[in-house]
């Protein structure tokens, strides 16, 4: 009996994919052309930086090649009690760039932690009538922030950007399939105008909106600021919007598999807080090949044991299907069937989970919360 609603179950959650493929096939959304846009409104990136003297250089570099209207833009950086050369590599670039400040921040201010507390005393700065939120490992592509704000003008006050994991080696192929069928997901659910999270690596959200809603000070202390901002944004009936367009960013890969896990751990986390049962099938959704695996075994009825492997193998072909979508939407080519990335990534969120289970602390750029 129990058998056979695990079966049922597994069927319909394969079948609710199914129709996520269709809905982003008929239902796809494609972002405003840029050419489309006269007038540009004033933008204030603002990117927090903690130990990033690996990747801010690039990240600046790319953002100065903007073709965005340079009277307009605003780049605030934020020094998040560093210990290696980041403010290094600040110094060196506000002497060279007009538009680019360096803001002093200050530890825990207003009871705020982490990112939050950054980007908050970077927003009290800010000029811009949207606030750009950028992670100082991310590069952009010259028309990333025209991209951007142009979906904003349609009147979206939340934007979530694309973003894609550059490729350094197998993990970061694994990562990288993990990110874009995320996004799929996310595209499918903001396209039907319920927007579940957006990429906090990544985001635009309008003066308006953040002020409207109190900005970071009213969230209090959050390990997971992107999806609290997105919440508190629906909550005051701001609309948002998923983008999937060749306007991106780029964003390192996780080096290591234990700080991909405790990335995966925080995500977790912040679901299961402040969205209960969303987050329960969401873990349930991300588990989905590990959990149909572990049913192979239980089951002993060849016919059942048949059946979930056509549900395995079905799953398998579902996430690369996935995969050739968002590769058409940008106008890509040449698709690779992966088999192992799949498995790979629902036995790494498995680790989250039990990681999780047994130590419910997190942590952010190697700084531990509660």
């Amino acid at each position: 009996m129990i058998g056979g609603v695990v079966l049922v179950v597994f069927s319909i959650l394969l079948l609710l994919e199914l129709a996520f493929i269709w809905s982003f096939k008929v239902g796809f959304v494609k972002p405003i052309e840029i050419d489309s846009i006269q007038t540009w409104p004033s933008v204030s990136i603002l990117i927090a930086a903690r130990n990033e003297e690996e990747n801010l250089e690039a990240c600046l570099n790319s953002v100065s090649n903007l073709d965005y209207p340079e009277p307009h833009l605003q780049v605030l950086l934020g020094n998040d009690q560093s210990t290696d050369h980041t403010q290094v590599i600040i110094n060196r670039w506000i002497n060279k760039s007009d538009n680019l400040k360096s803001i002093p921040i200050q530890p825990k201010m207003n009871g705020l932690i982490a990112k939050s507390n950054v980007l908050a005393q970077l927003a009290a700065k800010a000029d811009g009538d949207f606030l750009i939120i950028l992670d100082a490992d991310v590069t952009v592509t010259e028309h990333w922030l025209k991209t951007m704000v142009a979906q904003a003008m349609l009147g979206y006050d939340l934007v979530s950007g694309y973003t894609e994991i550059k490729y350094e080696g197998y993990f970061s192929a694994v990562q990288k399939m993990d990110w874009q069928n995320s996004i799929h997901t996310l595209k499918v659910f903001s396209d039907k105008g319920n927007t579940l999270t957006a990429l906090g690596n990544n985001m635009l959200i309008s003066k308006k909106a953040y002020q409207s809603i109190g900005g970071f000070e009213a969230l209090g202390a959050t390990k997971v600021e992107d999806l609290k901002l997105l919440l508190a944004a629906k909550k005051q009936g701001f609309q948002a919007f998923q983008l999937i367009s060749n306007g991106k960013a780029k964003t390192a890969p996780i080096k290591s598999v234990l700080d991909y896990v405790d990335q995966r751990k925080r995500w977790l986390s912040g679901m299961l807080n402040y969205r209960m049962l969303s987050g329960v099938g969401f873990v349930i959704y991300r588990l989905l090949l590990i959990e149909m695996i572990v049913g192979l075994f239980l089951f002993s009825k060849p016919t059942a044991q048949g059946l979930i492997v056509v549900l395995i193998l079905s799953k398998l072909i579902i996430e690369n299907i996935k995969q050739h979508q968002i590769r058409k939407s940008l106008n890509e080519v040449g698709v690779k069937f992966s088999l192992l990335e799949p498995f790979i990534i629902s036995l790494l969120d498995t680790f989250a989970l039990v990681a999780l289970v047994l130590n419910p602390k997190v942590s952010w750029k190697k700084r531990k919360f509660k």
